[in-house]
């Protein structure tokens, strides 16, 4: 088997991560770095990275166009760990140079991309891999096969709940973080588009019983709020019927006054799971009295995605998260959107501020962060209760419109929105 050859784009962030990955099927004679794309500001920001791949004789590119000028001849996959409003136009620029894709997550912020990166990739025929690291997981895998397979029976009902206080620096990495728009594109940055994408991808993957497809939504009711003067929600609640029949609900926030989840429930059939933490720790309970439990053992299973991705691209296995898998959890994002046009602030004496631990890699070791009192426990029993927060007994609540999402084949639905 040939070493393919990786290009990645950046130094930092998710960047670091796509490194260190292929680092990893370098050490297994899968892979093979073939240069990594470092602009002026990673340059500066991590000049002992820059010596250590110069010492290497690891080729560096200058910008994106640079390595499309330069370096498509010696490169069999680019990685795309850049931001959300550019993964659709730097992945169909790679696949006309003939490359293979490895993009993060989420796929795009609107349906139209994801199409416009479907139908790119069918052109290619190359392949593209999305990094729902999750959807590779064993946990996952393990209750996708037994949800397909009969032994759990089909998703009736699933909810969600992850809560990540994230500071001011989480706000301040980027130019696009929190913006719904960059540039005159979409970006609709949110928990529910970035952090916790994996955990609505989950949800939707998992309610389809094909091991190669998620539900699509067919109705989204959306709660989005936000404690900070800023364009998009740093806390989302979502109710999502499924045109399986499935019913979702979805709770995460970035405001929160304490760190938990993720926390899955799946009422099926035939059993309930209950899954949760980093590794998936999982417990299954059939109603014939019979019980399970596994979680994501191996120390490297956030790589799985990387090793499936190269057996993929030598037809030794089958791409698990290629966009056609991921085009439901944009088109519940844009629903939710859809449904709730307006951000609505939480009440001003709600939120206070903490300097306290940082929760991310920062070069402080405390941040600033935004809180919203006693948001744990309403989130906490929303979940409990599968129910949206003008369900309950709070005043400040304000509930989108129920819209349906058949044939939605563009965001924003309504012209001049």
């Amino acid at each position: 088997m040939s070493h393919l050859r990786f290009v990645v784009i950046g130094l930092g962030g998710f960047a670091e991560v796509h490194l260190n990955a292929i680092a990893w099927l370098a050490r297994q004679n899968l892979a093979q770095l073939a240069g990594v794309v470092a602009i002026a500001f990673d340059r500066r920001r991590f000049p002992e990275k820059i010596q250590q791949l110069q010492a290497r004789g690891i080729p560096l590119y200058t910008s994106i166009e640079d390595f499309f000028q330069r370096g498509t001849n010696t490169t069999d996959v680019l990685t795309v760990p850049i931001g959300i409003h550019q993964h659709v136009p730097v992945s169909v620029a790679a696949l006309a140079a003939g490359l293979h894709v490895y993009c993060e997550k989420p796929v795009a912020a609107t349906i139209q991309e994801v199409d416009q990166l479907i139908a790119a990739q069918k052109r290619s025929r190359k392949l593209v891999a999305i990094g729902y690291q999750y959807i590779y997981s064993d946990s996952i895998q393990q209750l996708k096969a037994r949800l397909g397979d009969g032994r759990l029976g089909a998703v009736k009902s699933a909810a969600l709940i992850c809560a990540w206080p994230r500071s001011d620096a989480y706000y301040e990495r980027n130019d696009w973080a929190g913006r719904m728009k960059k540039d005159g594109h979409w970006v609709l940055d949110s928990p529910m588009n970035n952090a916790m994408a994996h955990y609505l991808q989950n949800l939707l993957y998992l309610a389809a019983p094909d091991r190669n497809a998620a539900a699509t939504p067919s109705e989204v009711t959306a709660e989005l709020y936000c404690s900070r003067p800023m364009e998009s929600p740093d806390t989302v609640l979502l109710r999502i019927k499924c045109d399986n029949g499935s019913l979702l609900h979805f709770y995460v926030t970035h405001c929160s006054e304490t760190t938990f989840g993720p926390e899955m429930k799946l009422h099926c059939a035939n059993g309930v799971v209950q899954w949760e933490k980093f590794n998936g720790e999982t417990t299954i309970r059939y109603h014939d009295g019979n019980e399970e439990q596994f979680a994501n053992t191996d120390e490297f299973w956030t790589f799985e995605s990387f090793r499936n991705f190269v057996q993929a691209i030598h037809g030794e296995a089958r791409l698990l998260c290629p966009p056609q898998v991921c085009r439901s959890h944009t088109l519940a994002v844009n629903a939710a959107h859809e449904s709730c046009p307006h951000i609505a602030a939480f009440p001003p004496d709600l939120i206070y501020t903490e300097t306290a631990p940082e929760t991310i890699p920062s070069s402080s070791p405390t941040g600033v962060f935004k809180r919203v009192q006693g948001l744990d426990a309403l989130l906490r029993q929303a979940y409990e209760q599968e129910k949206l927060f003008s369900e309950m007994t709070i005043g400040w609540a304000k509930r989108g419109e129920i819209f349906q999402v058949q044939d939605y084949k563009n965001f924003p639905r309504q012209l001049g929105k």
